[in-house]
């Protein structure tokens, strides 16, 4: 079950992507792969940088209680995207949700230079989550690895299927699915 937890972890902290890669498709924005491998280091860097911050706190923790905090914090996380996907209808920031904005030179590629704001606006779930992870005490490279593959991979098939559909209410569907996936991981781990 850890290495399942882990790469649960990793898809529900990048789930969102697929929602944002698939919204700049359908709007005819072709993420490059430079831009998206930059967000991937992002998310990354600030899922280990957090992971580590909760590991290090998580030995200060008995076991048994950093299992059950680490797996309550990650289920908040999840209420909380399940309450702004629901009650909110899924507003997100200016960065996530207008290409345009981010797309500053409108020549419809978000390249290097472009991806760093959009990488930090979507690394926040994995900075909560990879905290979360850490204080449970899971690995500190598996973690960030499984959270940076999930990045990518969801951010180049979401962006693929936008550029050849047309646009629906898919980013809904997802942030639920994420929101869902945390809560499951949470509640999982609170009580193993």
């Amino acid at each position: 079950m850890y290495w399942l937890t882990i790469l649960l972890i990793g898809m529900a902290a990048s789930i969102d992507n697929f929602g944002v890669g698939f919204t700049f498709g359908i709007q005819g924005k072709n993420i490059s792969f430079m831009a998206n491998l930059s967000m991937t280091v992002i998310a990354l860097c600030l899922s280990y940088f957090s992971l580590i911050i909760g590991s290090f706190l998580g030995h200060f923790i008995p076991a048994s209680v950093s299992n059950s905090m680490g797996g309550l914090l990650i289920l908040i996380i999840g209420i909380w995207t399940l309450f702004n996907s629901v009650i909110k209808n899924n507003k997100q920031s200016k960065t996530m949700s207008d290409p345009n904005y981010v797309d500053k030179d409108h020549n419809n590629v978000i390249s290097f230079n472009e991806a760093f704001l959009l990488g930090l606006a979507l690394s926040l779930n994995a900075v909560g989550i990879a905290f979360g992870a850490g204080v449970t005490g899971l690995s500190p490279v598996f973690v960030p690895l499984s959270v940076a593959l999930f990045s990518f991979l969801t951010i180049d098939i979401g962006q693929r299927m936008g550029l050849k559909l047309f646009k629906t209410r898919l980013n809904h569907f997802f942030s639920y699915l994420s929101a869902l996936l945390l809560i499951l991981i949470g509640i999982y781990e609170i009580f193993s």
